[in-house]
């Protein structure tokens, strides 16, 4: 009786104990070495064998991470490894800075002002290049820029009067475009000029009108030319504004592109070059053909030269609007102009995005009591200069002005005087170099004879050292004006200006070549 029920109690017992979830592991496997406890994973430490018993090991603590290097255990390299916040792409032991972050500043978490460079990083020798060398935001520190060599005519001798159109460095020697007359027509040409500042190619001609074309204004964007000038060939006898790519010794590559379709004049084009689509603005009189004044009109095209939407006006001031400049930022576009009313001219300065949107409407940036006109505009670092030159015949001052703005177009500084001899100074040109500027000028000082003239400027428009001449007359004859600037090899600077040497008006190129005080 008693093994009968110890036998029916037993599934009991089982059952009750499936019912509570209890369960009990077996004991761990027995160990004789550490060996037998390893679990092949570096990062979580080494696991030991203590008295038949596996003891899990501590893992690797790895110091010293900060928001721009992690210190991790890594498995493969079994040990703890550093990972940087940003690449050193060109190996030269220098970080390149966060997107959106000035190299060196607070939070960068680099230094290196050009990754893809192994010649430039902080510390490093400043040469004539063009080039920020040491990162310290200065081009060529403490650079001299001299007139070097004679000057050579660009414009054949055929071709009178002639003026510059465009200057820019492609790498390889100085493409030029000028405007010229032969045979009583005015075409558009182009030609190369070497490293040392002599004519490599023959002159040749863009614009196939069989009428009148004047310019061109060049960019280089890396790979080819954009070239817009203004051209009469349309059969309604207007001027209208076309473009076209160039490679760097000045092949058209396809057909012209036509910009403006408008009644009127289309004129006095400049362009830039984003990073990714040419801009072009112009004055253009469609909207006001009765009263002959002009406002001024901007197009965006594509890398390949193609139109991105339509004409965009971009003025809308009152009177006549004329002779746009433009430049450009990584974000945005600033624009100058003269726009004159009631008689009187002065320097406008407005603010546009990428895409030619408005942000800052144009306003006055000249002083009221001048006939201000002929600016120019560029970006220089962190912020837009713009010089011009006052043309008021009862000036007791026909000198070259500018203005800083800030980088949203805001006023940096007020307009300044930038010349102080007591003659006529005219057609300013502006070279950004990042803690300074060059600016070159027409000045008649020689006994009423027109050489051009250049200074250094610092940032904020101040005199860095005297004014240097940059053209010397010829024969007791010369009219230096319209000079033109563009950054060369070496740190030198290209110069192309009209001249009238020896009688004819035409167009010139000279050099100012860069040294180093060592």
């Amino acid at each position: 009786m008693t093994s009968r029920r110890w036998l029916l109690a037993l599934p009991l017992v089982c059952a009750c104990g499936a019912r509570t979830g209890l369960h009990v592991d077996p004991p761990p496997p027995p160990c004789a070495t550490d060996a037998d406890c390893d679990d092949g994973v570096f990062c979580n430490g080494a696991e030991t064998c203590r008295e038949e018993h596996c003891i899990s090991g501590a893992p690797l603590v790895c110091l010293g991470s900060t928001d721009c290097v992690t210190n991790a255990c890594d498995e493969t390299a079994r040990a703890c490894v550093r990972t940087f916040a940003t690449p050193d792409a060109d190996h030269d032991g220098y970080r390149a800075p966060l997107a959106g972050h000035r190299p060196g500043s607070p939070g960068s978490c680099g230094d290196d002002c050009d990754d893809h460079a192994a010649t430039v990083h902080p510390g490093a020798m400043e040469v004539c290049n063009g080039v920020d060398d040491d990162c310290n935001g200065i081009i060529d520190d403490g650079a001299t820029l001299t007139p070097t060599g004679d000057a050579v005519r660009v414009s054949e001798d055929a071709v009178a009067p002639s003026g510059p159109g465009g200057v820019q460095w492609t790498g390889d020697h100085y493409g030029i475009s000028y405007w010229g007359y032969a045979e009583s027509q005015s075409h558009v040409y182009f030609r190369t000029i070497d490293r040392s500042g002599a004519p490599s190619s023959t002159q040749q001609q863009l614009s196939t009108t069989p009428n009148d074309a004047f310019g061109a204004s060049l960019v280089w964007n890396g790979s080819v030319l954009g070239a817009v000038w203004q051209d009469r060939r349309d059969p309604m006898g207007g001027y209208e504004i076309y473009f076209n790519r160039l490679t760097p010794t000045g092949e058209r590559l396809g057909p012209d592109e036509r910009i403006s379709f408008a009644p009127g004049f289309s004129v006095n084009p400049a362009i830039a070059w984003t990073g990714s689509e040419f801009l072009i603005v112009w004055q253009d009189e469609r909207d006001a053909l009765s009263s002959g004044n002009y406002a001024i009109y901007g197009q965006r095209l594509d890398a390949n030269g193609r139109l991105i939407l339509a004409n965009q006006r971009l003025t809308r001031l009152a009177g006549t609007s004329e002779g746009p400049s433009i430049a450009v930022n990584d974000t945005g576009v600033a624009l100058a102009f003269m726009n004159e009313r009631n008689g009187r001219r002065a320097i406008s300065f407005g603010t546009m995005g990428l895409d030619l949107t408005a942000r800052l409407a144009p306003v006055q940036i000249s002083p009221p009591s001048q006939n201000a006109v002929g600016v120019t505009v560029v970006w220089n670092r962190d912020r837009w200069v713009a010089a011009w030159y006052d043309d008021d015949p009862a000036s007791p001052d026909h000198e070259v002005w500018g203005a800083s703005r800030n980088a949203d177009g805001t006023a940096h500084t007020v307009a300044l005087r930038l010349t102080m001899d007591p003659n006529f100074s005219r057609y300013p040109s502006l070279l950004p170099l990042g803690d300074r500027l060059l600016m070159t000028w027409a000045d008649d000082r020689d006994g009423g004879a027109y050489t051009i003239w250049g200074r250094l400027l610092t940032a904020d428009l101040a005199p860095l050292g005297p004014e240097s001449r940059v053209t010397r007359t010829s024969m007791g004859m010369s009219a230096g004006v319209d000079p033109l600037l563009a950054r060369g090899p070496d740190g030198d600077v290209g110069v192309l200006y009209r001249d009238q040497q020896g009688g004819r008006i035409q167009a010139w190129f000279t050099r100012l070549q860069c040294a180093i005080p060592r």
